[in-house]
């Protein structure tokens, strides 16, 4: 049974112990590619529970883009 990219990079982020790509506020584990931004209070929150913020409490010291793997992925060019 074939499965979606989507479900391998979630299992893929649920294997890894000790990682910090999980969001504090709704307890997600973002996908490949998007943000995870570090709060003033040291939390770390997805972009989605950020936009949902009051302004007063949006103030981050650092984003950091989740990765698919812990090495870089191969980019490989095709043939004309």
């Amino acid at each position: 049974m074939a499965r979606d990219l989507s479900t391998i990079l979630r299992l893929k982020a649920r294997d890894r112990a000790g990682d910090r790509a999980r969001c504090s506020s709704c307890s997600r584990h973002p996908l490949a590619g998007e943000l995870l931004h570090e709060l003033e209070s040291h939390r770390v929150v997805c972009q989605l529970c950020l936009g949902e913020m009051p302004e007063a409490k949006r103030t981050t010291i650092g984003s950091e883009r989740v990765h698919a793997a812990e090495r870089p992925l191969a980019v490989v060019s095709r043939a004309a």
